[in-house]
């Protein structure tokens, strides 16, 4: 026996820096597409803060 339990290769897994890695790739692809989407999104949220006389 190796003393590797099946819980402690899960655990491995889950704690391994590749999966928040990938996430993280995968969510600035989906962002580069809807880049001017998103531009404008905080644009207008800035202006609505700035207009509500919240500065």
């Amino acid at each position: 026996m190796s003393g590797t339990t099946g819980r402690s290769r899960v655990r491995g897994r889950l704690t391994d820096p590749a999966i928040p890695v990938l996430a993280l790739v995968c969510a600035a692809v989906a962002a580069s597409w809807y880049g001017p989407v998103l531009t404008w999104a905080v644009l207008g949220g800035l202006a609505g803060y700035s207009l509500s006389g919240s500065v």
